[in-house]
């Protein structure tokens, strides 16, 4: 007969280890950015620049920010791309039907005296 090899079980290895804090760190970073960046977008509304200057940096600051948040928390990186596609289709909808109500319900479109006159 001959003898059975001996097979330990696996040890758990430090890569394991090293991805989780990398993913840690990783995250540490990103909310630190996000902190940063909105220390920016506080400290811009108190500057005196031109208003649709101010505006526009702060649009694309906050919208950096949410793709940022979205990516990350909600780990769309790790993903398919075509799940990526999917939440983004779904988003651009949802913005696009947010947008046209806020012109259908724009204060020039709604008759006060109508809503008010009972």
């Amino acid at each position: 007969m001959s003898e059975a090899e001996y097979h330990p079980l696996p040890v758990a290895t430090e890569s394991h280890k090293d991805s989780e804090t990398e993913k840690y760190h990783a995250f540490v970073n990103l909310a630190l950015g996000l902190a940063a960046i909105t220390g920016i977008e506080l400290v811009l509304v108190y500057l005196p620049f031109n208003t649709v200057f101010i505006f526009t940096v702060l649009l694309s600051l906050s919208l950096f920010k949410f793709i940022a948040v979205i990516a990350w928390f909600m780990h769309l990186i790790y993903d398919k791309l075509i799940l990526t596609l999917a939440f983004g289709t779904g988003m651009a909808i949802a913005t696009g039907t947010f947008i046209a109500l806020g012109f259908l319900f724009s204060r020039g479109n709604v008759d006060m005296d109508a809503i008010t006159g009972f």
